[in-house]
């Protein structure tokens, strides 16, 4: 009776015979013996042989009774995490394996969270168990009764290139180095995270107020003019200006000034919503840019802010000049009007505020 190259049982030993051979290839290859290299193949080699998802080497490290991964294929994030180091003391595959000296099957009944199946042999030289290689199945794994067996010729394989190298034990000490390593660069890393946040958020703030500076409100604006006109949408600009501030810091001081400063800042931007833009224009003056917002509702919005400010003004220490009021000038942009013009049409009706007796808003 002729034999079926095509039969799934011949084709899946045909699928081990090869992948021996191409890590024992891998082996031969290597002169001086990098296991690492020898490591990778393996791993690849019995997860496509098995048909798995994943595959994943631990040598054990029994000073700290732990079992350490120290090469994978394909291994998630999640489970890289997972198993990065295994305490021998509890009852994960790896774990069980490397104490029992023996193969592990675990189907999707038994197999942990997450996974359709697993297995695992131990990865023995001549003489001990020195670490345990595993394949994962995301699905249920195919039916194989030769998993067990050919995942173990893989361990064997894998122990004699590790025993012939001698590197155990400095495998082990490299690791804990590159553990080490690897949480100072990844803490070096958040705070690189961290202080580039931090310098992208002072190139557009007012470092007193801590809302948007100058140039960063005309980049805005612009762009916020381009989508007006693009989907049609309304802009109103508000410019708002103390009044009477250099009162505030001939007769309270200069730090009493910027605190309100500091204060006025804040309850414009409280006042506004997230889409909306508060920003410092210069000295006593603040620019808010209130998106899809039409003339009439901006000066409800400014006229409730004016009122804010001088209600919770009213406070030490600014209750010695009965607190402090603003005056605010409001401007809708309208066709062919560009952003200058729009400030300039603002300006004007702020400086109407001005004029017409101050804690007031006037529109363009």
């Amino acid at each position: 009776m002729a034999i079926d190259d095509h039969h799934p049982r011949v084709k899946s030993l045909l699928a081990k015979q090869q992948a021996l051979a191409n890590l024992t290839l891998e082996m031969t290859r290597q002169v001086e013996l990098h296991v690492q290299p020898i490591f990778e193949t393996a791993l690849q080699q019995a997860g496509q042989a098995l048909e798995a998802g994943m595959a994943c080497l631990h040598l054990a490290d029994e000073q700290h009774g732990l079992t350490r991964l120290v090469a994978n294929w394909n291994l998630t994030p999640a489970w890289t995490q997972k198993w990065g180091s295994l305490s021998l003391a509890e009852d994960s595959a790896p774990a069980l394996c490397q104490k029992s000296g023996q193969a592990l099957e675990l189907g999707p009944e038994q197999a942990p969270p997450g996974l359709g199946g697993l297995a695992t042999a131990p990865v023995r030289g001549m003489d001990l168990t020195v670490g345990t290689v595993s394949v994962l199945y995301a699905g249920p794994p195919p039916l194989d009764p030769d998993r067990a067996s050919f995942l173990e010729s893989v361990g064997h394989l894998l122990g004699l290139a590790i025993e012939h190298s001698g590197l155990v034990s400095e495998l082990m000490d490299n690791l804990d180095q590159l553990m080490q390593l690897k949480s100072s660069l990844e803490a070096r890393n958040q705070e690189l995270d961290q202080a580039n946040r931090q310098l992208a958020e002072l190139s557009v703030t007012d470092g007193l107020t801590g809302v948007y500076n100058h140039r960063h409100l005309h980049e805005r604006l612009a762009r916020e003019i381009a989508r007006s006109r693009r989907l049609g949408h309304p802009i109103c600009l508000v410019m708002a200006d103390l009044d009477h501030f250099k009162q505030v810091n001939d007769r309270l001081g200069h730090q009493v000034g910027d605190e309100a400063l500091r204060l006025t800042a804040g309850w414009l931007k409280a006042g506004v919503r997230e889409v909306d833009l508060v920003g410092r224009y210069g000295g006593e003056e603040f620019m808010l840019v209130l998106v899809d917002c039409h003339l009439q509702a901006g000066r409800q919005v400014a006229d409730k802010l004016r009122q804010t400010i001088a209600q919770r003004s009213r406070r030490q220490p600014f209750d010695a000049l009965g607190g402090f009021t603003v005056s605010m000038g409001v401007a809708q942009l309208v066709p062919g009007m560009d952003e200058q013009e729009l400030i300039a049409a603002a300006d004007q009706a702020l400086y109407r505020a001005k004029t017409g007796g101050r804690d007031r808003v006037e529109t363009a």
